[in-house]
């Protein structure tokens, strides 16, 4: 990465070297071009899953339903193809975005903060709240999504304003500032959630058997053992996790 390499001294490396190098560093020759393959496969893999999902949701989910819906399959056929296509050429062109941040993590936490912390908000209440309805849950993520743009590039565009109040400090780094951002999607889509969900009607003959965990028989752990309880490990993940958090923080 441009951006990242220049603010690098003579002998270090950027983030984005740290898997190569503990490659060169612990691999064979031979076991280097496995790890090189692997590396390149595992991306290839994420990339057709990403590619192939963008183009069923466009067909299937959007075009289909409100776009055309009495076409023949060789139309939706065609059309998932010709947007595939144009994924990919999309996909490319944030190459050049994806130059303009410090590193790739950088780039991805930013994204995350953007559409998968809005998303985390909306999932946990519809697991956990049967009475939030289908617009709350469209509202609440819409709100979180554009909520979290709205923080980045205020904080992009205004660093000097906007950081100190939504990072709580003047010196956030890129990543404290997308993990901060991510929390404050979370708490749009959350907030505007349960405020839509007041305000509008459940659906009555909404089936939530399995989905909802008021609405789900829970099998009972009492004759099992200790160790074999979930919410056993679960606490010690918890308490792990809360150490990792004061040692490291």
């Amino acid at each position: 990465m441009p951006a990242a390499e220049a603010a690098n001294h003579a002998g270090q490396y950027s983030y984005d070297s740290v898997l190569p190098l503990m490659l060169t560093r612990y691999c064979s020759p031979g076991l280097l071009g496995l790890g090189v393959i692997a590396l390149i496969a595992g991306f290839m893999a994420g990339m057709a899953g990403n590619v192939s999902a963008f183009a069923t949701v466009w067909t299937y989910d959007i075009y289909r339903p409100f776009i055309r819906k009495t076409a023949p399959d060789k139309h939706y056929v065609t059309m998932g193809r010709w947007c595939t296509l144009i994924g990919l050429i999309i996909s490319i062109g944030t190459a050049y975005i994806v130059m303009q941040f410090g590193s790739i993590m950088d780039y991805v936490q930013a994204l995350f903060s953007m559409f998968v912390a809005p998303l985390f908000g909306t999932v946990l209440l519809g697991m956990l709240w049967k009475r939030v309805t289908r617009p709350a849950g469209f509202w609440g993520l819409l709100a979180g999504v554009v909520g979290s743009i709205a923080a980045f590039l205020l904080m992009k565009f205004s660093p000097e304003r906007w950081v100190p109040i939504l990072a709580l400090t003047p010196r956030a780094s890129g990543l404290a500032q997308d993990m901060y951002q991510a929390l404050w999607a979370c708490v749009i889509c959350v907030v505007v959630t349960v405020l839509v969900t007041l305000v509008t009607k459940p659906d009555p003959n909404l089936n939530l058997t399995g989905l909802v965990y008021g609405e789900t028989q829970i099998p009972s752990e009492k004759h099992l053992p200790l160790l074999q309880r979930p919410v056993f490990w679960s606490a010690i993940v918890l308490v792990i996790f809360i150490i990792l958090n004061i040692i490291f923080w």
